[in-house]
């Protein structure tokens, strides 16, 4: 029997912005039409404005879907339209019977979050694609009337030519949808790949209790020290400048005043000039404020506000499979993806919290900035008579990569690192690079090996070795003088011999004794690294091949492989998954390949130059973030209820009893599925009220 696709888009009103996402959003909203239609029959639109009653087609291909017999197809339904319709209307459709086209956009590594776009990337005829007169008309109808408007908002009698094309506006918007969906890949539409997304819908519905009160204290700080700051800035520039964020101004000020030309004022631009010698002073107290002024962390907290439902939950934070590439979550609204490590002490910050919300932080604190900075990842917090249960993997990129490419040195490191018998990963990274025991490993040069592990193991060379090494503070000059008296001389004089022509070329980068020295560590690094390296290398021939024979299976690995189906490069994951790359074509006489793709800065769909190196890396993320899926959902069997994930980490509310507990839940994270058989992993976890790093 057929089974029964019914393709729904809501357009909606609410006076509440749609930026502090669709739960807030739904509180408030009202549907004005429901465009449908069932299986390849016409699409219609049902104007609720009218008076009409649920037309009868409608409401028989719904009941079928709410008894189980179908599915509801939308475009971002899962995350808005349903979660609107439960809102304004009292239907709620199960998950389970929800397929989003924009997920399955980006299950195949399409990162095109608009229905428009993906309707211009497959080409669809005229009269299937988006109405181009559609943004005008949500912008008329969806939302309030501009404040300079005599009318608070419009409704269809007030402008019914427009509300005409509004309904096929709506119209067409199924259209497309169907067609979209026809069109799509859909080999990672498995049942696995349900059971994630249906638990990721629940944990977006679920969301987590924020701490509103600490929320509302932090913006009440910043209003009075954002002042304070303005004001010194104005005195350090003789009234030059009235806030450190001006950037123009401070820019030109620091040039005419100093000599001193700063192009860009990023914090990693900031922070290298901080840290140069040459700057004067006063620059370097003007750069300090800065800093201190355009903390982004306050952002975050109007986010948080913004977003947070009435019960004082935020919901919607994830977005599945929403990074590029390889198939992570992302983070939505509040983006608790990204927030800053902590550089106060958990003691610290538990007293700092209560500052802000008692609301004299800005009167003990110099820095209120770095304090909020601290407390930001604390809104999070558990209801009363429940508890926190937070766990992370540990290094698990590298543990992966290691698996991937069998280099057992390293798997065997960090076995006997979690069988508490061994020595920390960068300690064993450092000292077979250097031939040296990891007992004997120096703290400085433990970092060291830390910057070689996560600089290198994509491929990367001496420009990678030097980002790292400046983002974990490493002195290269007193790290290269410790190279060349103790690496071997082999890799030494290779090194010294490569800077010469890069020196020659205009390609070298810092000085030639420091270039020496991190090219001299790579060399090291990849020669006791060398499955890792090979790895790269059978990757890319791999797609090589794939791409060069179409429909040909390429076996890359024991457990990876490579082909081309229709106009799609796929990367079979050991879990089963692909990753997924479309428009593939070689590069550089085959020694690279590109592939159509969304530009994570400008987001505009474009051509992108990759390599079998940068190929493992998003084999290795991909493979890591089946682990965490696979951890998910048997934590979600024991009970363990996620209210989100942070990268490898877990945060879980669970009842505040000892039937739960954090060691638990790192013995299911570290359970290995049956396809990662010898991955070793490991789990580290505790309990708390409020979310913090442990």
């Amino acid at each position: 029997m057929k089974p029964l696709f019914l393709f729904c888009d809501l357009e909606t009103y609410s006076g509440t912005s749609i930026k502090c996402g669709p739960h807030r959003y739904a509180e408030t909203a009202e549907v004005l039409l429901w465009g449908y239609a069932v299986n390849d029959e016409p699409a219609k639109v049902w104007d609720l404005t009218s008076g009409a009653p649920m037309p009868a087609d409608l409401k028989a291909a719904l009941d079928a879907v709410l008894e189980g017999k179908g599915f509801t197809v939308w475009h971002n339904g899962m995350n808005f339209d349903t979660v609107v319709l439960k809102h304004a209307m009292g239907i709620d459709i199960p998950p389970d019977r929800v397929i989003d086209t924009m997920v399955i956009a980006y299950e195949h590594g399409i990162q095109l979050a608009s229905l428009g776009a993906l309707s211009v990337l497959f080409k669809l005829p005229v009269d299937q694609a988006k109405d181009k007169d559609g943004a005008r008309l949500v912008n008329t109808f969806c939302q309030p009337a501009p404040s300079n408007h005599k009318a608070d908002r419009y409704r269809r009698e007030d402008k019914p030519a427009d509300w005409a094309r509004f309904v096929n506006y709506c119209r067409l918007d199924i259209e497309a949808m169907r067609a979209v969906f026809k069109k799509m890949p859909k080999w990672n539409c498995t049942k696995e790949e349900r059971r994630i997304q249906v638990l990721d819908a629940e944990i977006n519905r679920r969301g987590m209790l924020m701490d509103v009160a600490l929320a509302r204290g932090a913006l009440h700080e910043w209003e009075a020290v954002k002042v304070r700051y303005a004001h010194e800035c104005s005195m350090r520039t003789g009234g030059a400048v009235g806030s450190a964020t001006q950037r123009d101004a401070l820019v030109k000020f620091m040039r005419d005043e100093y000599g001193v030309s700063i192009q860009g004022l990023s914090r990693t631009e900031v922070e290298r000039r901080l840290d140069d010698p040459s700057i004067p002073e006063p620059v370097k107290e003007l750069l300090r404020l800065r800093v201190r002024t355009t903390k982004n962390s306050v952002a975050k907290y109007r986010a948080l506000l913004d977003a947070v439902s009435s019960d004082g939950r935020l919901r919607g934070g994830l977005q599945f499979r929403g990074a590029s590439r390889t198939g992570r979550f992302s983070g939505r609204h509040f983006q608790a993806q990204n927030l800053a490590r902590p550089t106060m002490k958990n003691a610290e910050i538990e007293a700092a919290i209560e500052a802000v919300k008692a609301g004299f932080a800005s009167a003990i604190y110099p820095d209120v900035g770095e304090v909020l900075a601290n407390c930001l990842r604390g809104c999070i917090i558990a209801p009363e008579g429940t508890k926190l249960v937070i766990a992370d993997y540990s290094n698990i990129e590298g543990r992966m990569l290691a698996w991937l490419a069998g280099e057992e040195w390293k798997l065997h490191a960090f076995r006997d690192f979690d069988a508490g018998h061994g020595h920390d990963l960068y300690k064993v990274a450092y000292g077979k690079a250097f031939g040296i025991d990891p007992g004997d490993v120096t703290k400085n040069q433990r970092q060291v090996g830390k910057v070689l592990e996560l600089a290198l193991g994509y491929g990367g060379g001496v420009p990678a070795f030097m980002n790292f090494a400046g983002i974990y503070r490493v002195d290269l000059e007193a790290m290269a003088n410790e190279v060349e008296r103790t690496i071997d001389r082999e890799h030494w004089e290779a090194a010294a011999r490569y800077c010469a022509r890069a020196f020659a070329e205009g390609k070298g980068v810092g000085t030639e004794h420091v270039f020496t020295a991190c090219d001299a560590v790579k060399r090291a690094w990849r020669a006791s690294n060398s499955n890792i390296e090979a790895l790269w290398s059978k990757v890319g021939d791999a797609i090589a091949d794939a791409i060069g024979n179409p429909g040909s299976v390429i076996q890359a690995t024991r457990n990876v492989t490579a082909d081309v189906r229709g106009n799609y490069l796929r990367l079979r994951l050991p879990s089963g998954r692909y990753l997924t790359y479309a428009n593939p074509r070689l590069e550089n006489d085959g020694r690279g390949f590109s592939y159509m793709g969304a530009n994570s800065y400008t987001r505009k769909w474009e051509r992108i130059e990759s390599r079998g190196a940068k190929a493992v890396e998003n084999l290795t993320q991909g493979a890591s973030v089946d682990i965490l899926t696979n951890a998910l959902l048997a934590l979600d069997a024991a009970g363990y209820r996620t209210v989100l994930t942070v990268h490898d980490e877990i945060i879980a509310e669970t009842p505040d009893t000892a039937a739960y507990s954090a060691a638990a839940m790192s013995r299911l994270m570290a359970a290995t599925p049956e396809w990662a058989k010898g991955l070793p992993l490991q789990a580290p976890g505790f309990e708390s009220h409020r979310y913090r790093k442990e």
